[in-house]
């Protein structure tokens, strides 16, 4: 290997720095002498303005809309970056920083928050963002009627109003220190005033071609209020659900970019010269989701019995192939920044499964519903979850679904299905979204007015150490009481072919938190 073959792998992203510093001197270059030829690599990677970059996802489906307050799966959550732009973005050190919102504060201890808004923001159809427009497009999820996926986050807001063409005042119904986090979530795209599926919003690219559950063709916004970016022409999603299918489209170059790769195809496509994998460990989590007011998952030895009955190690071992962690029936990890590791994770018991299920009286098969698109390797561990099951004399029923339509006709709809969360950046924000009793994404349909309770008190809290002692306790509730199953907290594992180059993980989820389009360049030549 020679210097020049060196410079090929570091251009191409295929060794890291301090790999190639290792190589040159191998080769007998020394240090000074390497280091400024790695620094004179590194500028040569400027971004590159040109190109159609081409996306494969998975979680796309003909019932999908433009509509955010809709989103609930990975296709309209990457749609949702091109178009849009929230008030807050969250930061990949777990932080949060300016949108569309330049400032925030709260003068009264987090009852009131106000937020000045940026100054010569456009939308796509050419009208000047306000007030107004910010105004209507956070009224949209709030009401008792609304079934938008950010509902929950939105209930305890009492107000919203414009004080100024560039100011808003948003009143809550008590102190709370995340509201701003709330603002990061990815429902809360602005809008022009009255728009509500038309796709039309300030963010980096113009949605032009849309065919739900297939494909969708967008351009660079040339009016986007960011200098720095995009750097590609264009975007063009495919919704390739099937993962085989997803991996065979990336090695032969028909897409750039492919999300939620299986962990078992990492060799394989690691094999692959012009491929780098790229996984990042966060909040996602997979999960078996209970009804737990529908028969039988309403009566807690059912409940048990269904949790000891899961081989939560075997499914890190065998489904993600190592890429996470075992979960423990509640959607908190250390990836939380108030998380207490205080419980004991619940171990695999058939005899304790075989005791519960027994007292509670149920016989008879119980039917678990999942699919492809429910998360990577569904398929497999619904089988393991059956096998391991049976051990306890509970026999599940694998009843397996079509991709198109999952979200909208299976999760949220029947009492026992597979499902996942990519989590969110606090503690409240993920318990209010789905386990807060009127939240419209209580997928397990938890209600527990002592829960909420807690979850309300623990917002005005000021002193952290209590704060998350409080959310200790939410955690055991669930863990507990809960209709949850979580077996395991997953690695997002996206893979590029190398000619994108400006890929930087992000703890938030797949492909950059769903906006790499707007980050990445192409380097085809």
């Amino acid at each position: 290997m020679t210097i020049h073959d060196l410079k090929k792998l570091f251009e191409k992203n295929q060794i890291s720095r301090r790999e190639f510093m290792r190589a040159a001197a191998i080769l007998g270059l020394g240090t000074t002498a390497a280091t400024g030829l790695v620094n004179s690599f590194a500028v040569a990677q400027e971004p590159k303005r040109g190109g159609n970059l081409v996306i494969g996802l998975q979680g796309g489906s003909s019932t999908d809309s433009l509509d955010p307050a809709t989103f609930a799966s990975d296709v309209p959550y990457m749609l949702g970056n091109l178009y849009g732009n929230l008030l807050v973005e969250t930061t990949r050190e777990g932080g949060i920083a300016g949108g569309l919102a330049e400032s925030w504060e709260t003068t009264d201890g987090g009852t009131t928050w106000a937020f000045v808004l940026r100054q010569g923001v456009t939308f796509h159809n050419g009208k000047t963002m306000t007030s107004a427009d910010v105004v209507y497009s956070l009224n949209r999820h709030r009401g008792e009627d609304s079934s938008s996926g950010a509902a929950g986050l939105m209930q305890s807001i009492t107000d919203i109003k414009a004080t100024g063409e560039y100011a808003i005042e948003v009143t809550l119904d008590g102190p709370n220190a995340d509201l701003p986090y709330y603002m990061s979530d990815y429902h809360l795209i602005i809008q022009p005033d009255g728009s509500v599926d038309d796709g039309i919003g300030t963010g980096p690219f113009v949605i032009s071609e849309v065919e739900h559950g297939v494909r969708y063709f967008a351009t660079r916004n040339p009016n986007f209020f960011r200098q720095d970016g995009p750097y590609v022409d264009s975007v063009e999603i495919l919704v390739i659900n099937d993962p085989t299918a997803r991996t065979a489209s990336l090695q032969t170059g028909k897409v750039h970019m492919v999300n939620r790769v299986e962990p078992k195809s990492v060799s394989f496509l690691q094999g692959s010269k012009n491929v780098k994998i790229e996984n990042v460990s966060g909040r996602g989590h997979y999960v078996f989701i209970m009804h737990i007011n529908t028969n039988p998952f309403d009566a807690p030895d059912v409940q048990l019995a269904l949790k000891y009955a899961i081989n939560r190690q075997q499914m890190v071992d065998t489904v993600l192939q190592g890429f996470g962690s075992i979960g423990n029936d509640h959607p908190i990890n250390a990836a939380y920044p108030l998380f207490e590791n205080a419980l004991e994770p619940r171990q695999y018991d058939p005899e304790q499964a075989a005791f519960h299920y027994k007292k509670s009286g149920h016989s008879g098969p119980i039917i678990l519903r999942t699919s492809e698109v429910a998360f990577g390797g569904a398929i497999e561990a619904a089988t393991l979850y059956k096998e391991s099951a049976a051990q306890a004399g509970i026999n599940l029923e694998i009843v397996r679904e079509p991709g198109d339509g999952y979200w909208s006709d299976v999760w949220n709809v029947q009492p026992f299905s597979a499902s996942y969360w990519g989590g969110r950046p606090t503690q409240d924000q993920m318990f209010s979204i789905a386990y807060k009793s009127d939240a419209p994404w209580n997928d397990t349909r938890f209600f527990r007015p002592d829960f909420d309770e807690m979850l309300i008190s623990a917002r005005s809290e000021l002193d952290n150490a209590k704060r998350a002692a409080t959310y200790t306790q939410m955690q055991t509730m669930l863990r507990d009481e809960g209709g949850v199953i979580v077996p395991m907290f997953n690695d997002f594992i996206d893979a590029r072919v190398t000619s994108v180059q400006g890929y930087v993980a992000d703890p938030e989820g797949m492909l950059m938190g769903g906006r790499a389009a707007e980050f990445v360049w192409l380097d085809e030549g």
